[in-house]
C-alpha cells in the first residue's frame, strides 16, 4: 500500500510545486519581485527536492555523490544570489507541509492505506526532509565561510590598494605620473577599461584629456572641452560624482584593442540563437557606456574632471560613488601639490638662471657652516665645479681663495677680521694669479630669517679688475692732462710776469704778447678737445648728416691747414664722378684737421693726401648698409681718405695703442711737438660713428699712412657718438 502512496504523490508534484511557489511569494519579498524566469529556475529547484524525497522513500538507488553535488551547487547559488538560509529552509518547510498534506489527502481517499504505514511514511519522510537541510545548511555555510573570507581578503587587498595610491598620488610631484598611478588604480578597482582625467586649462576655460586609458591617440591629443558646456558644467558646479548611464561615444574615440558593447551587440545577445545573423556596420555603432563622473575639487579651485567608462551597461552602487568622489577629492589634493611643486620648480629654475647669469660670484652658508648654494660665476673663482662645493665645509673657501693669492698671509688675516665683523659688512680686496691675473672684491653680509634671527652668512665676489684699470687709466689721464696744460700754462704765466716787472721795448712786449696769445689757443684747444672726448663718451654729441663732397672738403681743409702751417699739402684723386657722401661734414672736417696736423707736427718731409672710391670693403660688425656688392658677399662700396707723411713712423706693437688718449710713442715727443693728444681718439669715434673704419700703415723711418673709410650711402647708423659706436 505504501507504493500506492507514493505514485499519488508523484502524480502531485507538479501541484506541490505550483503551491510552494505561490505561498513563497506570498511570504518572502524576494520571490514577488523575481523575474518570470527566476520563478522557473525557483520551481525547477522545488520540483528536484520533492522528487529527492520521493525517490528515498521508495528505496530507488540514488547517486550520492551527484545527490551530494546537486545539493552544494543549489546552497551556493542561493549563496551567491543573496538568499539567506532562513528563506532556503523556510521553503523546505513549504515543501515538507505541502507534501504532508498531500499525505494525508491520500490516506483519507485510499483507505487500504493503514495508519502504521502511513506513520511509518511520515516519520521517514521526515527524516529525508531533515537530510535535505542538513544537505543544504552545510555547504552554505562553508560558503559563507568562504565569502566572509573572501570579502575580507578582497577588503584588506582594497584597503592596501587604496593606502598605495594614496601615498603614492600624494608622494608623487610629477602630473604625467601621478595621473598614470591614479587611472590604473581606478581601471582596476572598477574593473573598467576606459578611463580619462580632464585637466583644466584656465587661459582656454577648457578641458583636455592629460592621460587615458582606453582611448584612441587622436582623442587623446585633438579632444578639447570647453567647461561651460554640458554636461562637465554641471558636474563642475554640483561638485559631487554623477553616474551617468548611456554615455556617447563614438568608436573612433576608443582603442581599437577594447571589445565593445554597441546597440546592435546588445540587442543581438538578447535575442534567441537563430537570429545572430544581424548584419553590423561598424560605421555607425556607438558603444552604450556607463560612466562615472567626478570633479577634482581642491583648497583653492577646482582642476579638472576625471572620469571611468564602463564599455556595457552598469549601474554602480551608491558607496562606490561616492568612494570615487573622495578619490577624486584626494587626487585633486595631490595634483594641488604636484602644480605647486612644478610652479617651484619653475621659479627655483629662473632664480637659479638670474643668479648664474650675474657676474658677480654668491655663495650662501648656512648656520652649520655649510656652503647651501654657489653659482658658476664664483665657483670658477675658487677653480672647483659648484656640485662639489656643494654642501662642503665653508673653511675650503679661504683654502682656495689662499692658494691662489697673490699675497696669502695678507688675506688670511683680512678674512679673519671679516668673519669676526660679519654684521658690519666687511669689505676686502686681493688679487689671483691663477688661472689667471685677477683682482677681486669680497663682500660678506649677515643671512637672517623673518624673524630676524642669524641663519647664516653669505659672501658676494666681484672681479674688479676691469674697475682698477679704470682707476689706473683716469690716474694716468689726469696725470697727462695736467702735465700737458701745465706747459702752456707755465709759458703764460712766465711771459705775463715778465711784461709786469720789467720795462722792455715795444717789439719785445709785443713778442711776448704774441707767446702768451700762442700758450692760451694752445691750453684753448686741449681744453676743448677734452670736453669733445667727453661729450662723445658720453653720448651727448650726434651726427647731422647731410651730402658731402669729400674731394671738395678736402681742398678746403688742407688749403686752410697749409696756409696756416706754411707747408705744402699735395691732394691726390680727386676725380669728378666721385660720388657724394652721406655724413656730418663739420665732424669730417675735424677728422681731416687732425690727421693733417698730425702729420704736419710729427714729419718734415711732404705730406700727401688722397680720395679714392673702393667697390668692396668690410665694415665693422652691426652696421647695415643700402647698396650691396653681390660680387663680395659682406663688402661694401665705400670712399677711403688717406694721409700720407715722411715721419719717423709708428712701431707695429703701437699702432692700436696710438688711438688711446694721451698716448705719445715715446716722452721725447711730449716735449718737441704740440698737441692734446686727443686727436686720433676723437677721429676713431666720429668715423666709427658713421659706420666706418681708421687705421693706420706705417714701418719705422719710412712714414705712416692714416686712412679712414666711409660707406657711400647708411640705411641704419648710430647717430649718437659715444660708447654705442665704439
Amino acid at each position: 500500500m505504501i507504493k500506492s502512496l507514493l505514485e499519488y504523490l508523484e502524480n502531485k508534484v507538479d501541484a506541490i510545486t505550483e503551491i510552494v511557489v505561490n505561498q513563497a511569494c506570498k511570504k518572502f519579498e524576494r520571490y514577488r519581485q523575481a523575474s518570470e524566469i527566476e520563478i522557473l529556475n525557483i520551481q525547477q529547484t522545488i520540483r528536484t527536492q520533492i522528487i529527492i524525497v520521493l525517490r528515498r522513500l521508495s528505496g530507488k538507488k540514488i547517486d550520492k555523490k551527484a545527490l551530494q553535488a546537486t545539493l552544494i551547487a543549489l546552497a551556493e547559488r542561493r549563496a551567491r544570489q543573496g538568499y539567506p538560509l532562513s528563506e532556503i529552509l523556510g521553503i523546505v518547510q513549504l515543501i515538507k507541509n505541502q507534501f504532508f498534506k498531500y499525505m494525508e489527502t491520500a490516506l483519507q481517499e485510499n483507505s487500504e492505506i493503514t495508519a502504521s504505514e502511513f506513520s511509518t511514511v511520515m516519520i521517514e519522510s521526515n527524516a529525508h526532509f531533515h537530510r535535505l537541510d542538513l544537505g543544504l545548511i552545510e555547504p552554505y555555510q562553508q560558503f559563507q565561510d568562504n565569502i566572509i573570507q573572501t570579502q575580507q581578503s578582497f577588503l584588506k587587498h582594497k584597503f592596501t590598494s587604496l593606502f598605495r595610491l594614496i601615498e603614492a598620488i600624494t608622494n608623487n610631484l610629477n602630473i604625467q605620473e601621478f595621473c598614470e598611478i591614479l587611472l590604473d588604480y581606478l581601471c582596476r578597482f572598477y574593473d573598467v577599461k576606459v578611463s580619462v582625467v580632464l585637466l583644466l586649462d584656465e587661459n582656454k576655460n577648457e578641458l583636455y584629456p592629460q592621460h587615458a586609458t582606453g582611448m584612441s591617440r587622436r582623442y587623446k591629443h585633438e579632444t578639447r572641452f570647453s567647461v561651460n558646456a554640458p554636461p562637465f558644467k554641471k558636474y563642475i558646479q554640483e561638485g559631487h560624482a554623477v553616474h551617468a548611464m548611456d554615455t556617447p561615444f563614438h568608436v573612433d574615440q576608443l582603442s581599437a584593442s577594447l571589445p565593445l558593447a554597441t546597440e546592435n551587440t546588445l540587442l543581438e545577445n538578447s535575442m534567441p540563437s537563430k537570429k545572430h545573423g544581424v548584419k553590423r556596420d561598424n560605421q555607425t555603432e556607438h558603444p552604450m557606456c556607463s560612466s562615472l563622473y567626478a570633479p577634482m575639487i581642491g583648497r583653492q579651485r577646482t582642476y579638472g574632471v576625471v572620469a571611468l567608462h564602463c564599455l556595457k551597461q552598469r549601474r554602480f552602487s551608491q558607496n562606490e560613488i561616492q568612494q570615487f568622489e573622495t578619490l577624486a577629492r584626494i587626487a585633486a589634493v595631490a595634483l594641488e601639490n604636484a602644480r605647486f611643486y612644478q610652479n617651484l620648480i619653475e621659479e627655483k629654475g629662473k632664480i637659479d638662471a638670474i643668479v648664474n647669469s650675474i657676474t658677480d660670484g654668491l655663495v650662501l652658508i648656512d648656520f652649520h657652516e655649510e656652503i647651501v648654494f654657489i653659482n658658476d660665476q664664483a665657483s670658477r673663482y675658487f677653480q672647483q665645479p659648484a656640485y662639489r662645493l656643494m654642501g662642503a665645509s665653508a673653511s675650503i673657501l679661504p683654502e682656495r681663495l689662499l692658494a691662489n693669492a697673490k699675497e696669502p698671509h695678507i688675506l688670511q688675516s683680512a678674512y679673519l677680521r671679516a668673519l669676526s665683523t660679519i654684521v658690519e659688512h666687511p669689505v676686502l680686496e686681493c688679487t689671483l694669479y691663477r688661472p689667471e691675473i685677477i683682482d677681486i672684491r669680497l663682500s660678506m653680509f649677515p643671512v637672517r630669517d623673518r624673524d630676524n634671527h642669524f641663519i647664516g652668512r653669505g659672501l658676494i665676489i666681484k672681479d674688479i679688475t676691469h674697475e682698477k684699470e679704470v682707476n689706473r687709466m683716469k690716474s694716468e689721464f689726469v696725470a697727462i692732462a695736467s702735465h700737458t696744460m701745465r706747459t702752456p700754462m707755465t709759458s703764460i704765466l712766465g711771459f705775463a710776469g715778465l711784461l709786469l716787472e720789467n720795462k722792455m721795448t715795444p717789439e719785445v712786449q709785443k713778442k711776448y704778447i704774441h707767446n702768451i696769445q700762442k700758450e692760451s689757443q694752445r691750453l684753448t684747444n686741449i681744453l676743448n678737445d677734452m670736453l669733445d672726448l667727453m661729450n662723445i663718451e658720453s653720448g651727448k654729441i650726434s651726427l647731422k648728416l647731410i651730402s658731402v663732397d669729400g674731394v671738395g672738403l678736402v681742398k678746403t681743409v688742407a688749403g686752410k691747414l697749409s696756409g696756416q702751417t706754411q707747408r705744402e699739402i699735395t691732394i691726390l684723386g680727386g676725380d669728378k664722378k666721385m660720388p657724394r657722401l652721406i655724413a656730418d661734414k663739420i665732424k669730417i672736417a675735424q677728422v681731416l684737421h687732425n690727421l693733417l696736423m698730425n702729420a704736419v707736427q710729427f714729419s718734415s718731409g711732404k705730406i700727401k693726401t688722397n680720395v679714392k672710391k673702393v667697390n668692396s670693403i668690410r665694415f665693422r660688425p652691426g652696421y647695415y648698409h643700402s647698396t650691396l656688392n653681390l660680387d663680395h658677399p659682406g663688402l661694401f662700396p665705400a670712399v677711403v681718405f688717406s694721409v700720407e707723411d715722411q715721419g719717423a713712423g709708428i712701431p707695429y706693437d703701437q699702432s692700436n695703442a696710438i688711438f688711446e688718449p694721451f698716448h705719445k710713442i715715446n716722452k721725447e715727443s711730449m716735449r718737441v711737438h704740440e698737441g692734446s693728444g686727443l686727436g686720433l681718439t676723437i677721429a676713431r669715434y666720429i668715423i666709427e660713428a658713421h659706420g666706418g673704419k681708421l687705421w693706420v700703415e706705417s714701418k719705422p723711418g719710412k712714414g705712416s699712412v692714416f686712412s679712414f673709410a666711409l660707406p657711400l650711402e647708411l640705411t641704419a647708423v648710430d647717430k649718437n657718438i659715444g660708447p654705442m659706436a665704439t
